[in-house]
């Protein structure tokens, strides 16, 4: 299921991060120019601390930035709505919190009546909702533990409804931040489908993650930080070379084509 009530382009001017995001933090990266449009997918890679985290929760409006400007379809993002900037970007943390006794099927369910306004209509498309969760659980392979607790999940069973709940926002631009750090390779090879569906169906991905080889399956374009203050963003082909990719983790990294993909690992040597 594909549910998008619209797509939007995400655009990046001169956008510049402090850790934190106060201006006493360390700059993470600072002039990062790029536009994510409708079909897109974006990895975006470098070494702990870079900001990866971080560019996510400012495109979300979660964190200040320190220069430049966040605009969805041309508009500034302070000048949105929290409702109008819900229905256009939807947020998937690397932690989730669960504070009261909730089923799988239920903690779905809040994403999806927030994302299919108004509630007082709700009673009358029940079965809508019902068949609509059933199809999120069933994509990320939860269907047999709607009924389970989400205290009795597995790290990995968890992250799968982590991502189940952000579709279920009906959001064009998905910004995921780590979502396969848990999975198994069944698991991750079920989450390229889903974001390949997302992004042909007129959606756009931003994800973040530390495995090179997926982050090249899962994007058709790239962000690279350095951990130094410096930011890259184009083609993939262009931003994950093994030029750039050892120098950015300052370890050799051998970057290996075949079959129509690209291959990483790290080299003993230089």
């Amino acid at each position: 299921m594909n549910d998008l009530r619209s797509t939007t382009r995400l655009t990046l001017h001169g956008l510049g991060l402090r850790a934190g995001g106060t201006p006493r933090g360390r700059v993470l990266f600072d002039a990062l120019d790029l536009v994510v449009a409708p079909g897109e997918r974006w990895s975006v890679v470098g070494p702990n601390g870079s900001g990866k985290s971080s560019l996510l929760a400012a495109i979300a409006g979660l964190m200040s930035t320190d220069v430049g400007e966040v605009r969805f379809d041309g508009k500034p993002l302070a000048a949105w709505s929290a409702d109008a900037l819900a229905d256009r970007r939807a947020w998937c943390p690397t932690v989730w919190l669960d504070p009261f006794p909730a089923t799988v099927a239920e903690t779905a369910s809040l994403a999806f009546d927030r994302g299919h306004r108004p509630f007082a209509a709700f009673a009358r498309r029940a079965a809508q909702h019902d068949a609509t969760v059933r199809s999120l659980l069933d994509r990320a392979d939860l269907a047999t533990l709607a009924s389970a607790d989400v205290a009795t999940l597995s790290a990995g069973e968890r992250q799968r409804l982590a991502l189940a709940t952000t579709l279920a926002q009906g959001a064009p631009l998905l910004l995921l931040d780590e979502p396969a750090s848990h999975l198994d390779p069944a698991h991750r090879l079920r989450l390229l489908g889903i974001l390949d569906a997302h992004a042909r169906a007129g959606g756009s991905v931003l994800v973040t993650g530390h495995d090179l080889d997926l982050a090249w399956d899962a994007c058709s374009h790239a962000i690279v930080l350095d951990g130094r203050g410096g930011a890259a963003a184009g083609p993939r082909a262009e931003m994950l070379t093994s030029q750039r990719l050892s120098d950015v983790f300052a370890t050799p990294i051998r970057a290996i084509d075949a079959d129509g993909a690209r291959h990483f690992m790290l080299s003993r040597t230089a």
